[in-house]
Parts: structure tokens; C-alpha cells; sequence
């Protein structure tokens, strides 16, 4: 009786930590939290921090996002959050995002999380070097 009394519950234990789900994503932190583009073909590195709840947790997500810029012609960016200046006039500015779906496999069907961070080239904001 008390080998069977023990296993349920060492079962009720596990099943309590547990809860059979999954960590759930509450937030992505992007660092740096902004980067200023010194010249053409100047690269900087964001790494996205996946906040979690449910136990609570930060882990490097990086590489599991999607990467996007929201500013034309201002440069690209890798699956691994490198970006790189294209311009050559040192003007534009706008954001880095990282995006997590909860359902990668089919995004529209699920939630995502977004993160992002400032870019902007070292003249932005210049009227005399970059047209308003």
C-alpha cells in the first residue's frame, strides 16, 4: 500500500509542476535596444530575448524569430539578426523586429509576440545632409 501511495504521489507531483503545457511567450526584448549606422555597409548584431511565463523564464530566441526592417532602403537583415546599413548617405531611421508565432506552422492561426529595436543612420535627422 505504501509503494502504491508514494507512486501517485511522486504522479500528482509531476503532473502539478508540469501542467502538460508548454512555456508560454509574454514578451521578446531586443538588444541592443537601438543601434545608430556610423557608415555604408555598417553592420549591428540584435539579439532577441524570449520573456516567458509559466515558470518564469528569459532564454535567447534568436535564432527561432522572423526578422524584419520596417524602413525602405535603409539596409537588411539576417534570420540571425545581423542587420547592415546599405546607404550611403548616413539618413533613415525606423525599426528592427522579431517576431514569434505561436503557431509557425500556420501564423494566421495563432497569436505572435513582437519585439523591436530602433535603427537609424548617423545623419538622420540632419536636415542639411538628409531630405526631410
Amino acid at each position: 500500500m505504501r509503494k502504491w501511495l508514494t507512486a501517485i504521489l511522486v504522479g500528482a507531483a509531476a503532473l502539478i509542476l508540469n501542467c502538460g503545457h508548454g512555456q508560454i511567450l509574454e514578451s521578446i526584448t531586443l538588444l541592443p535596444s537601438g543601434f545608430v549606422f556610423e557608415g555604408q555597409y555598417a553592420a549591428g548584431q540584435f539579439k532577441a530575448i524570449g520573456n516567458y511565463a509559466y515558470p518564469t523564464e528569459t532564454k535567447d530566441i534568436t535564432d527561432q524569430v522572423l526578422w524584419q526592417l520596417d524602413v525602405a532602403y535603409f539596409g537588411t537583415v539576417t534570420q540571425t539578426g545581423l542587420v547592415t546599413y546599405t546607404r550611403p548617405d548616413g539618413c533613415g531611421s525606423g525599426y528592427v523586429t522579431a517576431t514569434a508565432y505561436t503557431n509557425p506552422q500556420n501564423p494566421s492561426a495563432g497569436t505572435s509576440v513582437i519585439g523591436s529595436a530602433s535603427v537609424s543612420g548617423v545623419n538622420n535627422g540632419n536636415t542639411t545632409k538628409c531630405a526631410p
